[in-house]
């Protein structure tokens, strides 16, 4: 699901990612089927909704940024420490002066000069932008020249191109630069059919010029936009450098994946030799320094009659027999196109293991899934949470062997669910319902913010306007300095200084070669994955986890067979369980837990950090002259994940399923107004939007919402969706501030398999050609017994059982 849109300016064209999905008027590129008969495709995407993007790239980075008032113990921490030494500054200096580039001048303190910058740019009397920098290039042309002390030779080049377009790998990558360092040595294998246009690839680091000061913010917009496009567009990128110049006056700033810092202005025309060094330690950078990934190579994947790009993954086995293994993309699976530079950088892909590099013949002819992804460097991985929750189910297991069944361990659920769970454990199969790992590793570490940088979130916006004095001469000057309440009020220009905690390269390759929910086209098996996906979620709960990011993009969809043909068996698998964490109920009293998931599928507590549960909201007026006594509830201070909360992402990830991915036909005009309402509920932000909360909280919102534009094909699922809401609006009041009523989370399962069953059973007896309405509707028990607990309790049996069951 990659969106392309059209920026205002033609400079940076960015993607919805992937993972965040399409709202109404941003439909998929492929239509699912509700259905085994295939619905038309829906409408092309509008571009005009993307004017939003460079603004919405700049809010997301704002509170991703910290600035170096100094160079010293401050940017220089982040330049590539190349070795420049005081000789290899005298060297440089000389040669400048020999080629005519640089002079002598005795101006107070600045002794030096670039020659063809006597003046600013901005006074420099020539056309435009592309001549007034020109000279910029002949200067980095003779530093490239240099050998350094310690014999590094340039590995990049300046090269300024501001009319021509440049090619990527994914769509939209086609705005334009001013200039950019250039690798002497291309990332790109050598193609049959070469393009004119030049490689994102092979873009080290990106400048962004601008004549005149004011201009600034529009250089920000677009270095921002083109260093997010280089970071989605290109996997081997670990971080990336930019450039803005507004004037004479130049910038420095590095993005990576846990923050991104600005270094100080300076102005390059007074003070030649910072440009100097500046410059060095770009040119003379390693390929690694400069932010590419050593681990992974681009290369020409050949097969008969065509040519595709791949990447080839270098993976040393923390876990296994400590070798390197190699793994050649076959196709992305899922990607997290971010407009903010700093997070995850989700990439799953099919992959088959090759020798080396160089050597891309499979080794055999076994398809894998290989994640690439950035973890919080403290943080516990996919792989080390999943074996600590294996380890609670075996403790588990080993109880009901031996007759010690825990109570409270299965308190509050129903028989039918209680069964299916207990065989599973019995079983020891609650692997199938998780990924199976081949091998990870844990790699590259991002930088460390230096002591000295501050975090700043004004630094994309715009300058304030000076205000234009009365041009009356009898004008009552009072009346420009009356103070108005809010000027009264504080305002934080920074907000409060948050850890920017390193992230470290972490890759795992699993067995399953799955589908992400939101790829999935048949009704009937969104239901299978996800009511698969509940019984990991129960398997959790029994085990004291937290899954903490439920979305449709760690929700998989694993086929018996290859293309996932009809009659495929489908099976559910839960992943990313990188932010799981074991259950803590006291958390909510003594500690602060961030946001955590997609915000389209949080919880309402979780986005707003605010408990549904309102013992005050009584309504009853105080009497008075009487005094309001204190509260004696306990305080708290945050909201933190529980069972429940995972729960309530399923509910809206359902939702946005049916009412997006299974739409009814409509008109262009009712697609509008659609666009409207779904936009409001369904957004890409962590605050909770007020339609969404009421759509949760106030009874009879969401059946208003259902009978407007819910397929009518769907309608019988409609009961249980109320059901499912009220059922959750429910427990969380009734649970006040008992967190660790395990009983009260427990209860709350049935309805959400209900709900989900209840689609898959309207799927499949469309299939069948047979009705289901409103007066023919399964019960929500026949629908739990029929498809909840044969969804789980059948699939926690031995695979080959399963099928010779079904064949018989």
């Amino acid at each position: 699901m990659q969106h392309q849109d059209n920026d205002d300016s033609s400079i940076q064209r960015s993607q919805t990612p992937p993972n965040q999905p399409s709202l109404p008027n941003q439909p998929s590129h492929e239509a699912p089927q509700l259905l085994s008969t295939p619905r038309k495709s829906g409408t092309p995407r509008s571009t005009t909704n993307v004017t939003r993007h460079r603004s919405e790239i700049l809010n997301q980075m704002k509170d991703e940024m910290v600035r170096c008032d100094a160079w010293s113990e401050g940017f220089d921490l982040y330049l590539p420490d190349v070795g420049i030494v005081k000789e290899d500054i005298v060297a440089a200096v000389e040669k400048l002066k020999k080629k005519h580039c640089l002079r002598d001048i005795d101006n107070g303190d600045q002794k030096l000069q670039f020659t063809d910058f006597k003046v600013t740019p901005s006074h420099i009397k020539t056309t435009g932008e592309k001549m007034r920098y020109k000279p910029l290039t002949e200067i980095c042309e003779v530093l490239g020249n240099l050998k350094l002390l310690n014999d590094r030779e340039a590995s990049c080049k300046l090269i300024q191109e501001p009319n021509s377009h440049s090619s990527a790998e994914t769509p939209g990558g086609n705005f334009i630069v001013d200039a950019y360092l250039k690798l002497e040595k291309s990332t790109m294998p050598p193609l049959k059919t070469e393009s004119t246009m030049k490689h994102f690839a092979d873009m080290a680091v990106v400048s962004e010029y601008k004549t005149w000061e004011r201009d600034f913010l529009d250089n920000r917009k677009k270095i921002l936009g083109a260093a997010t496009f280089c970071m989605n567009d290109d996997p081997r990128r670990m971080h990336i450098y930019g450039i803005t110049i507004e004037d004479s006056m130049m910038t420095v700033w590095y993005f990576s994946r846990s923050h991104s810092a600005k270094s100080p202005a300076f102005d390059f025309t007074k003070d030649p030799d910072r440009y100097i060094r500046v410059m060095l330690s770009f040119l003379f950078a390693t390929e690694e320094e400069l932010g590419y990934d050593p681990t992974i190579q681009r290369r020409l994947d050949e097969v008969p009659g065509k040519q595709t790009l791949c990447h080839v993954y270098k993976v040393k086995d923390d876990v296994g027999d400590k070798r390197e293994r190699y793994f050649k993309t076959q196709g992305s699976i899922f990607e997290h196109r971010s407009l903010c530079v700093t997070g995850r950088a989700t990439r799953v892909w099919k992959v088959v293991e090759v020798k080396s590099f160089d050597e891309c013949q499979p080794l055999d002819g076994s398809i894998l899934v290989l994640k690439d992804v950035w973890l919080d460097s403290q943080s516990k991985t996919e792989c080390q949470n999943l074996d600590a929750i294996f380890q609670e189910l075996h403790k588990l297991a080993d109880l009901l062997d031996k007759g010690d069944e825990n109570p409270d361990i299965f308190k509050g659920f129903e028989n039918d669910l209680k069964i299916p769970l207990k065989e599973c454990l019995k079983g020891r199969s609650w692997a199938r319902y998780f990924l199976t790992k081949v091998c990870d590793w844990q790699g590259f570490e991002s930088r460390k913010v230096p002591p000295t940088a501050q975090a700043d979130s004004t630094l994309f916006d715009p300058p304030t306007p000076t205000p234009t004095p009365s041009s009356n001469p009898y004008s009552d000057q009072s009346r420009s300095t009356t103070t108005q309440a809010t000027d009264l009020v504080p305002v934080a220009q920074n907000r409060p200084l948050r850890q920017y905690c390193p992230r470290r390269q972490y890759r795992v390759v699993f067995k399953e070669v799955c589908e992400a929910l939101h790829h999935v086209q048949r009704l009937e098996d969104v239901a299978t994955a996800l009511l698969d996906s509940v019984f990991a979620l129960q398997l959790m709960f029994l085990a004291g986890w937290v899954h903490r990011d439920i979305s449709s993009g760690n929700i998989y969809a694993c086929r018996s067979q290859e293309n996932g043909t009809d009659g495929a068996q489908v099976r559910g698998i839960l992943a990313d369980l990188e932010y799981a964490k074991h259950f803590d109920p006291d958390g909510a009293k003594s500690s602060s837990d961030p946001k955590t998931g997609t915000a389209f599928f949080m919880a309402i507590e979780i986005q707003k950090q605010v408990l549904i549960y309102n013992p005050d909201a009584t309504g009853s007026m105080p009497s008075r002259g009487r005094r309001v006594p204190q509260s004696n509830l306990p305080t708290l201070t945050s909201v933190i994940h529980n069972f429940e909360h995972d729960m309530e992402s399923i509910f809206w990830l359902f939702l946005w399923i049916l009412l997006v991915r299974f739409p009814s036909e409509r008109s262009a005009e009712q697609e509008k107004e659609f666009a409207g309402v779904l936009s409001a509920i369904f957004q890409d932000t962590s605050l909770c939007p007020p339609e969404r909360e009421r759509v949760f909280t106030t009874s009879g919102a969401l059946d208003t919402l259902l009978k407007h534009w819910l397929n009518p094909e769907l309608r019988p699922i409609s009961d249980y969706l109320l059901t499912l809401r009220e059922a959750l609006v429910v427990g969380y009041h009734q649970r006040k501030f008992d967190f660790g009523n395990r009983p009260s989370y427990a209860a709350l399962y049935p309805f959400l398999i209900d709900a989900l069953a209840s689609g898959r059973i309207v799927a499949e007896a469309k299939n069948a050609d047979s009705s289901v309405g409103d007066d023919n509707r399964p019960s929500p028990k026949a629908a739990r017994v029929e498809s909840g607990t044969d969804a789980a309790s059948s699939q926690h049996q031995n695979p080959e059982v399963e099928e010779n069951e079904e064949s018989s």
